[in-house]
């Protein structure tokens, strides 16, 4: 269930979800067919309903009202809400287009902060009027918007909309951050072909820096003081091989920045974090996905439209299985869980290129990479036949990474 989404461990402190609290008096809910009670939430659903099955739903508590269909949709049930003394407001929500209009949004979410619960949200099918809830139920607990239509499909019973293409494409929309983000993504010629990645809540904002390289500390330092923005977080995708991390350097130039990377890791860090926890800078966040199977530490983390996959995804590849707790199963069911049931427009951003590729999408990562479009034993027998060598910078950069490229 919803419900069970983590709180998050780095930013702002836990908050966990309601609608404006119903009173300690408020009689026992029992709606008539054609509603859905979500109690633990304090949000009722329904399509059209008959006069009867309206006065059922007052009878059974139901202290405010949002009915999302025009109101002179001829099921409009104003007259017999409002003679029962229950607030009845109108927002009209007909169509997915409607929810790029920001201002419709703010409407939808100001009511449902505004009212009392038990809260009725009504269209004709029962459908639309999950898109108020579950966008409510997203910005109050900040998840991203894979997280929130699988939050919907999660609850019992799952939201409608979420058989409905459209609306979920709309879901995404109104989700993604409003403000101009900055962002830059950055490549170590210093031999690793590690990209970095520079996300920054706009100018001034806060920032976090993704996978910084030990080579390249001074072209980051040099970007964010020309950017402007305050560094918060290093964050590393694992537990490299291939390179040093910079967060070490990063945090001696800079002694506000906190590092991150999995607990699952193995590695000292100043926050260490798990699968469902969230990364706050300013009004943006890294939604925190645990991808094991390159490393057994290896996390993804998404933000709005993007997805930074470290070495579990690469354009057209994945990383080695055959180090450091790697495992082709684990690989196989994260990629496929954890970043393939994205969005398919969501960009892919990963921690290496070696040929010239920046970027990809998860539509073009599921219909073409090469590896993880095989069936899964296929995929596990070729990765457990691939005879890499040692990795050369393994012996040197593993220790230092594992207490975050902190160096005496």
């Amino acid at each position: 269930r919803p419900g069970s989404f983590k709180a998050p461990v780095v930013g702002p402190e836990s908050r966990t979800y309601t609608i404006t609290p119903a009173l300690p008096q408020q009689r026992a809910m029992s709606y008539p067919k054609g509603a859905t009670a979500y109690e633990e939430d304090g949000v009722v659903l329904a399509g059209d309903l008959s006069p009867e099955q309206v006065q059922a739903c007052l009878a059974a508590g139901v202290r405010s009202w949002l009915y999302i269909n025009a109101a002179t949709h001829a099921s409009c049930p104003r007259e017999a809400v409002e003679a029962a003394s229950v607030p009845f407001d109108v927002v009209p929500l007909l169509t997915a287009a409607a929810l790029a209009d920001p201002a419709t949004v703010d409407a939808l979410l100001a009511h449902v902060d505004a009212v009392p619960s038990p809260l009725m949200i009504q269209c004709s099918t029962a459908t639309r009027a999950g898109l108020p809830y579950i966008l409510h139920k997203a910005r109050a607990l900040k998840l991203g918007a894979a997280s929130a239509i699988e939050a919907a499909a999660a609850m019992d019973p799952p939201l409608k909309f979420v058989s409905r293409p459209d609306l979920c494409a709309a879901v995404t929309a109104a989700l993604r951050p409003r403000s101009p983000l900055i962002f830059r993504q950055l490549f170590d010629t210093a031999g690793s072909s590690t990209y970095t990645y520079l996300i920054a809540d706009g100018p001034g904002g806060d920032a976090v820096l993704i996978d910084p390289v030990l080579e390249q500390v001074d072209r980051d330092l040099a970007l964010i003081r020309e950017l402007g923005v305050h560094l918060k977080f290093c964050v590393n995708t694992h537990c490299h091989a291939d390179h040093v991390t910079g967060s070490g350097l990063i945090k001696a130039a800079l002694p506000e920045v906190r590092s991150v990377i999995a607990a699952s890791s193995g590695a000292a860090a100043d926050v260490t974090v798990a699968h469902g926890d969230r990364i706050d800078f300013g009004n943006l966040f890294l939604e925190v996905r645990a991808t094991p199977g390159h490393t057994a530490g290896c996390l993804s983390f998404v933000c709005g439209n993007m997805v930074f996959t470290g070495d579990a995804l690469l354009v057209r590849g994945c990383g080695r299985t055959d180090f450091q707790g790697g495992s082709a199963d684990a690989l196989y069911n994260a990629v496929h869980s954890q970043i393939f049931s994205l969005p398919d427009d969501t960009v892919v951003y990963p921690a290496h290129d070696y040929k010239g590729h920046h970027s990809s999408t998860v539509a073009e990562e599921k219909r073409l990479n090469p590896r993880l479009t095989k069936p899964k034993a296929e995929f596990i027998t070729l990765m457990e036949n691939l005879y890499l060598p040692y990795p050369k910078k393994i012996d040197h950069a593993l220790p230092l990474n594992l207490v975050c490229g902190v160096q005496d």
